[in-house]
């Protein structure tokens, strides 16, 4: 019932919010490309190579859209599976190690959590790269309190090489290095030294190799170049550049964490007292109250670990995200729970006024969660959904797709077609390479296939070329977007569009005598 409950919980609502562009409609929308045109091992970014990320969470949401059909509610379903993964994983972890009672309220403050809850329905890779990293971590701070106390542990530990594996296919090098980081710097800090041979047992990295090397080597085969661009430019450049978008102060995560994990965040400050952090009492090794002292304070210390590193490592780039930070949401429930549960144990006149305040935070941070997932709904910016849902009817396998200085990530999707689209810009400009949008994005994938760029990427000249010399009856769909000038494009000046919504316009014109006679002129027609 744990678990069922705990996965309905975080899946619900999933579809009330629509796709949220970009990141919804460009991860969802490559996941739907290896889907339509059957490139299972390639994500493609309007069919060309697109390398930004690796590929578990495309293969998730592919097999989702498989099974299911493309839909807004089955591209989330690989964040839903990272967010359900980790707090499962919490749940059994503290249950063994720190009791029912913490596990329970343990897996209440993280399920409630708006920002993990909210983090749970949204289609990008954050939440299923945060749940592998905690996975990780778990697992291995299992093996190692069980290779401790002599207990078996050679299964655990390869699972353990695996899921960090799987954390590199799903994000890159932070798979492996955060929890690997967290992991050495806690037991450090308790001196556990056989940790670090169980951790590195040779079965482990054979399991961690076999699993994340053939992917990397099948892509280096077929795109040579492709190693330096994912791991040289993509992990450890981009890490440290100073001019991409979204620049933050170092102490940025602080209060983002502080704000998006509320109202569990205010337990935080029983954590700031000395008797959280206390010594074992000096009795007999073998006593009961000893080892559960023990097992308290290696707890409290890897989440303290688990927070730190993973803080740290997130603060020192300029360019920080909001979602970077997820992995760390799991500590802090444990964290609070270890808390709330030392208050709750003390025999005091305060226990009845702190179960009351326990009950008053769960149930505030559950009807904080589905507010701000229907303020979402309601609040959500548009997008290309309702516009594809449109011309549907009207749209034939061989009519041509055309959007003018904007890509629609989310519009073959929503049109259910492997159709690719022609991008009309000014694709000589020499500032596209350097500002991180969808240009760039676009850009860095024909560099992988440039025929097939050169094909796409177009501009509006060329773009007029290709429709005079079309055959007739030959369909264009034209989008653009509403913020731009209209009349700037000669081939829409004075021209009604056939569709129209808050996100863009879209007209459609059909090659032919009277279509050369108007916007062709001297153009060719053949050719």
């Amino acid at each position: 019932m744990v678990c069922l409950g705990s996965g309905a919980w975080l899946l619900w609502l999933s579809w009330l919010r629509p796709l949220t562009l970009p990141d919804e409609g460009r991860y969802g929308g490559v996941a739907w490309e290896m889907l339509s045109h059957g490139t299972h091992l390639l994500p493609t970014l309007n069919g060309m190579p697109f390398f930004h990320k690796p590929p578990l969470y495309y293969w998730l949401a592919e097999a989702a859209y498989g099974l299911f059909g493309p839909s807004v509610w089955a591209a989330r379903l690989p964040s839903w599976l990272g967010a359900w993964g980790v707090a499962m994983a919490l749940y059994f972890f503290l249950r063994r190690w720190r009791g029912q009672g913490t596990a329970v309220i343990g897996l209440l403050a993280l399920l409630t959590q708006p920002f993990f809850f909210g983090s749970a329905q949204f289609a990008n890779l954050d939440m299923l790269v945060a749940g592998l990293i905690g996975l990780t971590i778990l697992a291995g701070a299992t093996t190692v309190l069980r290779a401790d106390a002599g207990l078996p542990y050679h299964a655990l530990s390869v699972s353990t090489g695996a899921l960090a594996a799987l954390g590199v296919l799903a994000k890159g090098l932070i798979g492996v290095v955060l929890p690997g980081a967290v992991l050495v710097l806690w037991i450090l800090l308790r001196r556990r030294w056989r940790g670090l041979a169980v951790l590195l047992w040779p079965p482990v990295i054979v399991v961690f190799l076999a699993v994340t090397v053939p992917w990397f080597w099948v892509m280096q085969q077929r795109f040579p170049g492709f190693l330096e661009y994912f791991f040289v430019y993509q992990q450890f450049e981009r890490f440290a550049a100073t001019g991409f978008n979204n620049v933050q102060p170092v102490w940025f995560y602080v209060p983002v964490l502080l704000g998006l994990a509320l109202p569990w965040t205010l337990w935080l400050g029983g954590a700031l007292r000395k008797a959280f952090w206390a010594n074992p009492p000096a009795v007999a090794e073998a006593s009961e109250a000893a080892s559960d002292a023990i097992r308290a304070a290696d707890v409290r210390w890897l989440m303290l670990c688990w927070l730190g590193v993973i803080v740290v490592f997130f603060s020192i780039p300029a360019s920080k995200l909001v979602g970077y930070i997820q992995p760390v949401l799991p500590a802090i429930a444990a964290l609070v729970a270890e808390v709330i549960v030392m208050g709750l144990v003390r025999a005091d006149k305060r226990v009845d006024r702190r179960n009351r305040l326990f009950a008053v935070t769960l149930s505030g941070a559950a009807v904080l969660c589905v507010v701000a997932n229907v303020l979402a709904a309601h609040y959500a910016r548009p997008n290309n959904v309702a516009m594809g849902r449109q011309m549907l009817a009207e749209f034939r396998p061989g009519d041509t797709l055309i959007a003018m200085r904007f890509y629609p990530y989310d519009l073959a999707m929503a049109l259910h077609t492997d159709k690719r689209i022609w991008v009309v810009d000014d694709w000589t400009r020499a500032d596209i390479a350097k500002r991180d949008n969808w240009r760039k994005e676009l850009y860095d994938a024909g560099q992988f296939d440039k025929p097939l760029m050169n094909q796409l990427l177009v501009s509006e000249a060329e773009m007029r070329r290709r429709m005079c010399a079309a055959p007739d009856g030959q369909g264009f769909w034209i989008w653009a977007d509403p913020r731009h000038d209209f009349d700037s494009y000669r081939i829409l000046k004075g021209q009604a569009p056939r569709y129209a919504t808050p996100r863009g316009q879209v007209w459609y014109m059909e090659s032919g005598e009277p279509f050369r006679r108007q916007y062709c002129g001297e153009t060719p027609t053949a050719g």
